[in-house]
């Protein structure tokens, strides 16, 4: 009967990301099997993982953490605290399939996030960071629903970049940067030396970055609510369909869960800020609105009986859709 249980308890485990577990605790996931490990042992279950794992983290504040395999690490929402640097440092340039990281939030000022290998299809989705450093040659990474405090650092090393459905404090463009860029729904305080910005703004607002004035050049703004304080975009962009506005503060800073545009939704609707994709500009547009709460399975109701004379146990869960 404890075999049965304990068989059943790791299965919802697996299914529902482990949100239920009553306490704090690290959960390895390879090939169909779980182990557990104690909050602080973190390291140890990264230690354990092979290619192709997947790392459950519950709510809790953990330790830096450096991620060398081809691995997910996937945490709680913004419950699951990193207070530390985390590295992304695997070798041989592989090719990942999965997302890398999902539901990690890091605390702000005691760690950044630094990628230091090259990689393709580097996926972050839903973390909250502070600031993100970019250091290696990247294909096809795609950051989507995430919050920056600070701001990314994209050098010309990276290639294909796509940032969706994010609000982001300052991009740091630090060469000129790839064609290959493409931001959308996104709402973004400004670039750092935008004037080296090659990429695409799709359905997003950019406002002012707070340092000295430049020139956009090269790239393309469609549907998307430009600030030209201090700025100016040159004829050597492609525009289209774009609002301009000469107030440094279309988009309010810090980037802190407070972090607003000059308009709301609703002003947005009012005003006609419609994307090329019906709906409204920025960060609450899109497909997938940015939103820092896991779309998980949740258990609504469980019933769980035993019937004696045939000796099955039968369990019953209503759960929300994924």
């Amino acid at each position: 009967m404890g075999k049965i249980l304990c068989s059943i308890f790791s299965l919802l485990c697996m299914g529902l990301s482990c949100y239920a577990l009553p306490t704090s605790s690290v959960l390895l996931q390879h090939k169909g099997n779980v182990v557990v490990y104690p909050l602080d042992s973190l390291n140890a279950a990264l230690r354990d993982a092979a290619d192709g794992d997947t790392l459950f983290l519950s709510k809790g504040v953990y330790p830096g953490f450096t991620i060398d395999k081809k691995i997910t690490v996937r945490g709680a929402g913004d419950e699951t605290i990193v207070n530390g640097d985390i590295i992304v440092d695997i070798p041989d340039s592989l090719t990942l399939t999965a997302t890398l990281m999902e539901g990690i939030l890091q605390s702000s000022y005691t760690g950044e996030i630094y990628v230091n290998a090259p990689v393709n299809g580097l996926k972050l989705k839903q973390c909250s960071f502070y600031r993100l450093n970019l250091n290696a040659i990247l294909h096809d990474a795609i950051i989507d629903r995430c919050l920056c405090n600070d701001y990314i650092s994209i050098p010309n090393s990276v290639k294909s970049l796509t940032i969706t459905q994010s609000k982001l404090f300052i991009c740091d463009i630090k060469q000129e940067s790839s064609n290959a860029i493409t931001i959308v729904n996104t709402t973004l305080k400004g670039f750092r030396n935008g004037q080296n910005f090659r990429g695409s703004v799709i359905n997003s607002i950019v406002g002012w970055p707070g340092n000295a004035s430049y020139t956009y050049t090269s790239c393309s703004f469609i549907n998307s609510l430009i600030s030209t304080y201090r700025l100016t975009i040159g004829g050597t962009c492609y525009t289209e369909n774009c609002w301009t506005e000469e107030d440094q503060y279309v988009v309010k800073s810090p980037a802190s869960m407070s972090f607003w545009a000059k308009y709301n939704e609703e002003e947005l609707k009012e005003l006609d800020y419609l994307g090329n994709d019906g709906t409204v500009i920025g960060c609450y547009g899109g497909t997938h609105p940015f939103t820092l709460e896991l779309a998980v399975p949740k258990v609504q109701s469980s019933d769980i009986t035993l019937d004696n004379t045939s000796r099955i146990l039968n369990v019953n869960l209503m759960l929300t859709a994924e």
